[in-house]
């Protein structure tokens, strides 16, 4: 292994740049020659880089790939007819994959994996509704590479879309289901060695709504008639997280973690945690500086500020975030019929914390928490994703 000058970074004795940062490695310096020093990780940003140096790291690695086997096994799909992803168009742009040359990034070493990835999804008409317009989908697939006598690496991908349809008669449904098929299409070729990043996210998510926004203008669809969507995505990929989201269908996050403020410093304290904030005018009169109170009072306080199709997406502003899984993790995708009146909030320690503990399994916790949301609500179709990232 030879070190970079710049970041410290490890990488193959082959490479002529650095695979992290593209800085030139004039030196093969054997890894041991430089200590536990040279095994700490750095605390320099990374540098942009530079795109001959990646173009001549990739020639190198597709060299070093030749001499080895990869085999792809898919262990799982929850879509009938789909095909194995596709490889990497010629013509990429290193700013549609995640934001690998920030200058905010930082090269971290950890021993933490993702161990594994399981899920369910459910939808369900609700009890005062005669027509579901919800819609989800889940995608999730490992790739293997093997060495001579046992598996070198894994990798981990899921993808989970949620969509709450609106609008006109069959309008929703019909909604939803472009959305959750133009997001999975479009994001597939870009889910090679790394998630889509920021900007060709937000690209994805305006071709899904500009596909709504076109049927809407074809069919001279007017006012309350116009059809629409809301829109949650999270997607994986080892431990690295996207999510993305419009209007009012949300995304949890349960976690427990270390208390450092206890005498043995190892108990664990559980935590739930929304991490996407709705569109609509509650929010965006809270921004403005209105007291939350009064701005709770309005009639339309929870009237949505932005759907995917009613309009162009020039209109249009996705949410995206990007983080790192950093301890065992269950997400919930639901749409507002399950999570109307505090239904999560107010329950989610005997209805979610069991899951993530591992005291009910995935499948039968779906069915307790669709449940709960037709007790607690029922007014609204209701669609919840489960999604459980073990580490190790």
């Amino acid at each position: 292994m030879s070190i970079c000058p710049s970041c410290k970074a490890a990488n193959p004795d082959s490479h002529q740049f650095c695979q992290f940062c593209g800085t030139k490695i004039a030196i093969n310096t054997p890894l041991n020659i430089l200590g536990e020093e040279a095994l700490q990780p750095s605390s320099v940003p990374t540098r942009p880089l530079n795109l001959e140096s990646v173009l001549e790291t990739i020639k190198t690695q597709v060299h070093d790939l030749a001499s080895s086997q990869l085999v792809s096994d898919i262990e799982e799909k929850s879509w009938d007819d789909s095909e194995d992803l596709e490889e990497l168009p010629p013509e990429f742009n290193l700013e549609d994959f995640a934001d690998i040359n920030s200058e905010t990034s930082m090269i971290v070493s950890s021993p933490v994996q993702l161990k594994d990835i399981s899920y369910a999804g459910k939808t369900d008409v609700g009890i005062q509704r005669d027509r579901n317009e919800d819609d989800f989908v889940a995608i999730f697939q490992t790739r293997s590479i093997n060495g001579k006598s046992q598996i070198s690496d894994r990798s981990y991908r899921g993808l989970f879309v949620l969509c709450d349809g609106m609008g006109g008669h069959d309008g929703g449904e019909v909604a939803s289901a472009i959305a959750v098929n133009s997001i999975t299409d479009q994001f597939r070729p870009f889910w090679i060695d790394t998630l889509p990043g920021e900007k060709k996210l937000n690209e994805i998510i305006c071709k899904a709504n500009q596909a709504i926004f076109t049927k809407n203008e074809n069919e001279k669809r007017k006012s309350l008639g116009r059809m629409g969507t809301t829109l949650v995505v999270l997607g994986i990929h080892d431990l690295e997280v996207v999510i993305a989201h419009v209007g009012d269908s949300r995304i949890y996050k349960v976690t427990n973690i270390p208390n450092l403020e206890s005498e043995s410093k190892l108990e664990a304290e559980p935590k739930l945690e929304q991490i996407t904030r709705d569109h609509e005018v509650l929010n965006q009169l809270i921004d403005l500086g209105i007291e939350p109170e009064i701005a709770q009072s309005r009639p339309d306080a929870h009237q949505l500020t932005q759907a995917l199709g009613p309009n162009p997406s020039d209109r249009l502003e996705p949410s995206i975030e990007f983080f790192t899984l950093t301890e065992p993790t269950l997400f919930l995708l639901c749409s507002d019929g399950l999570c109307d009146n505090d239904a999560i909030d107010d329950n989610w320690r005997s209805h979610l914390l069991p899951i993530l503990n591992k005291e009910v399994d995935l499948q039968t916790g779906l069915d307790r928490l669709i449940e709960l949301g037709n007790i607690v609500n029922g007014h609204d179709n209701l669609t919840a994703v489960l999604v459980l990232c073990e580490l190790g």
